[in-house]
């Protein structure tokens, strides 16, 4: 998990055309308004100024290149979001990209959702959708799989709620492990043609296979999940390279979210997670 001031930071690293922002936050709130104001401004190269007048969802609502669904709506209805296929069809008047901004979006319907869906499969380079909700798992897979998952923190929900629910060594643990990941890949411009070299030792495997076994007892997969996610960023921002570990670690905790109730064992998630990067 990263919190948004680390992701409007390091938006140069996400290059995809559509964004999932996932947060316990969306339970009781809505984007802050600021942290929107900075969206547009970091993603799609709108400024946009706050008045008296109204809100910036408002003001935004009425952009040329931006898109709003409704923020009140219980369910979004197909009508909701007819405009976005017309809109997605031309190029920005005055912005980098145009933006589609669908907050809490598991309030689709079935119809509304394909029509979204159809959007997300034929991709605009002018167009970015950042979508949010509070839960991964109520989102359909359909949609879900064709955006950039971001599992995000705002300041109610701060990296130390999430350090104070596990003992520091246990996350130290966790996170030199991941860390560690990266003796077992070739570097990165060479990986098509290298292998890795190192071999997991017997005495590694056993230590390895007592954490997950430790750890799984002792928290709930919520916060086991919320913290793997926690060390992995605190990894990719001292290294950059280390992004597309990163990528393929929080792509594992995403399926195991979307999985939970058919495989709801936290200890096999785990020795997937890290065994996986270790035994090829």
């Amino acid at each position: 998990m990263i919190s948004f001031e680390e992701f409007i930071q390091n938006t140069i690293y996400y290059r995809h055309h559509a964004f999932l922002f996932v947060s316990k936050h969306f339970e009781t709130h809505g984007l802050p308004e600021n942290d929107f104001r900075l969206l547009l401004k970091h993603l799609a190269g709108i400024e946009l100024i706050n008045t008296k007048d109204g809100n910036i969802f408002e003001i935004a609502a009425h952009h040329n290149d931006i898109f709003v669904a409704d923020r009140t709506r219980k369910i979004l209805r197909l009508e909701d979001l007819s405009k976005i296929k017309e809109l997605i069809l031309y190029q920005p008047s005055e912005g980098k990209r145009r933006v589609i901004y669908i907050e809490n979006c598991d309030r689709m319907n079935l119809n509304s959702a394909n029509a979204l869906l159809k959007a997300l499969e034929e991709p605009q380079a002018k167009t970015v959708f950042i979508l949010t909700t509070k839960n991964i798992n109520t989102v359909i897979p359909t949609i879900a799989s064709r955006c950039q998952k971001v599992f995000i923190s705002f300041h109610n929900f701060s990296q130390n709620n999430i350090l104070n629910t596990i003992n520091i060594e246990d996350f130290n643990l966790i996170k030199n492990l991941i860390s560690s990941f990266k003796n077992y890949f070739p570097n990165l411009p060479k990986s098509l043609f290298e292998k890795p070299t190192k071999n997991l030792q017997a005495s590694e495997l056993k230590n390895v296979l007592d954490l997950c076994e430790k750890i799984a007892k002792e928290y709930s997969p919520q916060t086991i999940q919320d913290i793997i996610v926690l060390a992995t960023n605190e990894n990719l921002k001292k290294d950059h390279s280390f992004l597309m570990i990163a990528k393929s670690i929080l792509a594992n905790v995403t399926e195991w979210k979307q999985a939970e109730n058919l495989n709801p064992s936290t200890y096999l998630w785990l020795t997937r997670i890290f065994l996986g990067h270790k035994i090829n």
